[in-house]
């Protein structure tokens, strides 16, 4: 995103003509930038990492899982991680094979395995040892042997905000490091399961990359004591959570993790997978949005825009930060205001004493940073219909959801 001229554009479009073409709120998303960073992942680990070790990049869907950015990333050489049923229809639906599909998931439900399993999906991984007695007999039942790994919870606390780290031990996800050897132990006493491996996913929006050497070392270790028991260990699967730029933060860089991956993983001799999500799209996409009106009270100005919390959940949820900017570029009053939707919650704001220059109702104002858990996070709530997704190519706009409409809010209510 950048401005040309006096316009904010996404690639070589202008964000002024989206919003005539297909009304706002609207997600605006680039093509470009999706393959862009697919290609600094594969970059930066064919520079350190023997072609042998190369990992597969499996998507975290959930991250945004509209299967035209799906299909972007299959064409960039992608593959998929899902955690539910609904988004293993979607990676099918994109053209990914089942193969190219990693599942994961506390709670996977009978459907969501058999689903799964009928699809030749690459692995399961298993985050109790209370799923395998489930697994094996849907596997029975279907007459294969189900590909699974064990999701190993190193206890390390990383990620952006506490409502996304995953790598503790209180967590809910996956088994400590003194389970693993119980789970191993017991899924090759039943017949319609083959262990592949390991896997592990300690956060989101994570900055230092040694959290991810200290979680590779736990990983390694765990590697080693299960050899040492004679237990095959040929594929590991560790995660994602690479941070990106909301506000100042710093990017981890690429060669950084490339670089641990290189040193702690690459040495087992195994085959790996990673799971990037926010990384790939995060910073693909804007909310664009049109200012209803300006409220002033003696204490403040507010902005009141069209867009609310149901379409941007982020920042009632996590507290999190979105840079939010004029479409058009002006010379106008530098001018604080509060930045609210009109949602009736106090949490349908999203930004507090942020300086913009002085704005009128009509304008444009482009939330940024909106590629990554915004629309896929996105409900109907105070029934405002779903906002329309446009994915931008070169000079392209292409509408890859169009807007609900209020037929569509009570579609399915009898």
């Amino acid at each position: 995103m950048a401005y040309q001229g006096t316009s904010l554009h996404v690639e070589d479009v202008d964000l002024k003509d989206v919003a005539k073409q297909f009304g706002t709120p609207c997600y605006v998303y680039s093509a470009a930038h999706i393959r862009g960073q697919l290609q600094e992942l594969q970059q930066a680990f064919e520079a350190v990492l023997p072609k042998a070790h190369m990992p597969k990049f499996c998507y975290a869907t959930k991250a945004n899982s509209n299967i035209n950015i799906l299909k972007t990333i299959k064409d960039a050489g992608g593959h998929l991680e899902i955690v539910s049923e609904g988004e293993l229809f979607r990676g099918l639906k994109a053209g990914f094979k089942g193969s190219d599909i990693v599942m994961t998931g506390i709670g996977k439900q009978d459907s969501e395995i058999r689903a799964a399993l009928n699809a030749g999906i690459k692995q399961l991984n298993l985050e109790a040892i209370e799923e395998l007695e489930t697994v094996n007999a849907i596997a029975a039942e279907l007459g294969l042997k189900a590909p699974v790994a064990f999701r190993l919870n190193p206890n390390i606390a990383a990620g952006g905000d506490d409502k996304i780290m995953t790598g503790r031990a209180r967590d809910k996800f996956g088994l400590g490091p003194d389970r693993i050897l119980e789970a191993y132990e017991t899924a090759h006493k039943l017949p319609n399961l083959e262990v592949v491996g390991l896997s592990m996913h300690i956060g989101s929006q994570i900055h230092e990359v040694w959290l991810f050497r200290q979680a590779y070392g736990v990983m390694a270790e765990m590697v080693q004591t299960l050899r040492a028991e004679g237990y095959k260990v040929p594929r590991l699967d560790i995660g994602g959570g690479f941070g990106i730029a909301y506000q100042e933060e710093e990017p981890l860089p690429a060669k950084d993790i490339a670089e641990a991956v290189r040193d702690i993983i690459v040495p087992l001799d195994v085959e790996i997978l990673m799971e990037p999500g926010r990384f790939v799209v995060g910073n693909c996409g804007v909310l664009l949005s049109e200012v209803i009106n300006i409220k002033h009270t003696t204490d403040k100005s507010f902005l009141v825009c069209d867009f609310a919390m149901n379409d941007i959940m982020r920042p009632s949820l996590y507290n999190a930060w979105h840079s939010i900017v004029p479409v058009a570029k002006t010379n106008a009053t530098d001018t604080t205001y509060d930045i609210v939707g009109p949602v009736c919650e106090t949490g349908d704001t999203f930004a507090r004493s942020r300086t913009l220059p002085q704005l009128e109702k009509g304008d444009l104002v482009a939330v940024q940073s909106a590629g990554a858990y915004c629309s896929s996070m996105a409900s109907n709530y105070n029934s405002r219909p779903m906002a329309p997704e446009v994915l931008i190519d070169g000079d392209k706009a292409t509408l890859i959801r169009r807007r609900q409409t209020f037929d569509d809010l009570i579609a399915l209510e009898a």
